[in-house]
């Protein structure tokens, strides 16, 4: 009898394992399934203007990890340092953005004095991982399965402030498309 309730409580821990990993682990099923829901809009920027935007690829890298889709914006404003140019790339999983926020870091900057760094300051970190080029106003972040590049034109005015307070627009827009 002992026997018989030890392997009914067994078979039955062994069929709701699955079922428990599955409700602590959301990252995978909780994915942004369209940029449409966190590309910035005319009504996110009102002091701005969207000069164009288009679909792209990266060139040599869209393979691994695999991208689902590409885009890039280009927002102006009359003053030079508000200029900024956004590109996200949405991937299948959240461990492909990551693997890609990494790798792909190091092709946009040209020189070692103009790579992604990590993010050291936890208050300053947009997304689940945060990269800036030192003494630039650039930002790299990847929050889910997202990734995200805002560039600026120049490191000086109100150019810094302006892409950080754009990436923490962009960021909320993510967590509210995984909502």
């Amino acid at each position: 009898m002992m026997l018989g309730s030890r392997f009914i409580a067994f078979i039955f821990l062994f069929a709701l394992l699955p079922l428990g990993c599955g409700i602590l682990y959301q990252g995978e099923n909780m994915l942004v399934r369209n940029l449409n829901a966190i590309i910035l809009t005319a009504a996110d920027l009102p002091t701005m203007k969207l000069d164009g935007s288009s679909t792209f690829r990266i060139r040599g890298l869209a393979k691994q990890p695999p991208v689902v889709y590409g885009f890039s914006q280009s927002w102006d404003r009359t003053q030079p340092e508000e200029y900024i140019t956004v590109r996200y790339w949405l991937f299948r999983s959240v461990g492909g953005a990551k693997r890609a926020a990494d790798k792909w870091r190091y092709y946009l900057g040209a020189t070692a004095e103009f790579a992604f760094q990590p993010e050291l300051n936890a208050k300053d970190v947009i997304g689940d991982a945060t990269w800036r080029v030192k003494n630039e106003p650039d930002i790299w972040f990847v929050q889910n399965n997202v990734l995200v590049c805002i560039m600026g034109k120049k490191a000086s005015g109100n150019q810094p402030p302006l892409t950080n307070a754009v990436a923490r627009k962009i960021e909320a827009r993510i967590n509210a498309a995984l909502n």
